[in-house]
């Protein structure tokens, strides 16, 4: 059988082989396992793959990784002319499907395409490399695509029961705004809760104490108080992360990553790109977090940003060359930012 997975929702598709992988047994070892990832390979060698008897076994299972992703993308850009600039040759993929027909009914050959998460993340439907594999036997495409909006917290409550527990409205909704659709943190998160809470359901207080992303809410709150020239506040935060177990090195990282990503919030939003996108460019994926980081980024300006993102540069090498302890340091730069003008 040929499989297609393709989609922006990578550990969806990851999921999908492991299932795969499962459904043929045991036998399916390495012996009769077989990979093609990367740009070295020909139609011929994938061919050979696909149609070996499997070793000793009544299956052999063959994935191969990035080719029709590949395969569209030089399609594309062939079209306009652009052969030279061409990512891979197309020489014999074009005529693909015709090679695969007729393969062995013990032959599992999965062809997996994960793409970055966006509009434009899935094989075309008329693109070179589903016209490729037109030509073979029937074949089966899924799309994985990451879920949006409402249906993160549908996903999220779907997880849950699927591990045996529930959570309340309010806990699912507070995990989707904590974590956003990254389904592989949500899918440790989820699993971590379902451990903890055991026979009674989720709720928003156990996502608050056992979620890694609400140490984030505590970094926001320190830099809320930090630019704001509050220093009591700001160091009250800090000190609760230090007691939470953030080490000083961490917490000078994540407020030196937090204003990075405020001048890059505010340049973008000054020359008109919208919400998503910015979250996208920044790597900000979690509603709550992207949300704070814009409103952050309209309080103050570019130079202030800017100075004290040099500021927590300078603290973070004082501390890690030794010329002051890392408290002190930690202290120092608060208090510096604290009542820059």
């Amino acid at each position: 059988m040929i499989r297609v997975l393709h989609g922006d929702d990578e550990f969806g598709i990851d999921e999908a082989v492991r299932g795969i992988r499962a459904s043929l047994g045991d036998d399916v070892a390495e012996s009769n396992t077989v990979e093609f990832e990367g740009r070295n390979f020909t139609p011929g060698e994938v061919e050979a793959a696909a149609r070996t008897v499997p070793f000793l076994a009544a299956r052999r299972l063959v994935l191969v990784r990035g080719l029709l992703r590949r395969l569209d993308t030089t399609s594309a850009t062939r079209g306009r002319g652009g052969a030279a600039a061409a990512q891979m040759s197309t020489s014999g993929w074009d005529k693909f499907g015709e090679l695969l027909a007729g393969l062995p009914d013990s032959t599992e050959l999965v062809f997996i395409d994960a793409f970055p998460t966006g509009p434009n993340g899935k094989l075309k439907d008329n693109g070179g490399a589903i016209r490729a594999l037109k030509s073979s036997d029937a074949v089966d495409i899924t799309v994985f695509t990451t879920p949006r909006g409402r249906a993160v917290g549908d996903w999220i409550r779907g997880r849950v029961m699927s591990e045996g527990v529930l959570a309340s409205p309010s806990a699912i909704a507070r995990l989707a705004d904590l974590v956003g659709p990254n389904l592989r943190l949500l899918d440790q998160e989820i699993r971590k809760l379902s451990l903890y809470v055991g026979d009674r359901a989720i709720q928003p207080d156990d996502v608050e104490l056992m979620v890694a992303p609400v140490r984030e809410a505590n970094i926001f709150a320190a830099v809320d108080a930090i630019l704001e020239r509050r220093p009591g506040m700001a160091m009250k935060a800090l000190y609760q992360l230090l007691d939470d177990g953030a080490s000083v090195g961490y917490i000078l990282t994540m407020l030196t990553r937090q204003t990075r990503m405020l001048i890059l919030a505010r340049h973008l939003r000054e020359r008109g790109v919208d919400e998503g996108e910015i979250g996208n460019r920044i790597g900000l994926r979690a509603a709550f977090a992207l949300r704070k980081t814009l409103e952050q980024a309209g309080r103050f300006d570019h130079e202030y940003l800017a100075e004290a993102h040099r500021s927590l540069g300078q603290a973070d090498l004082s501390y890690k060359s030794g010329q002051v302890r890392d408290r002190v340091a930690l202290e120092m730069v608060v208090a510096q930012l604290s009542g820059l003008r």
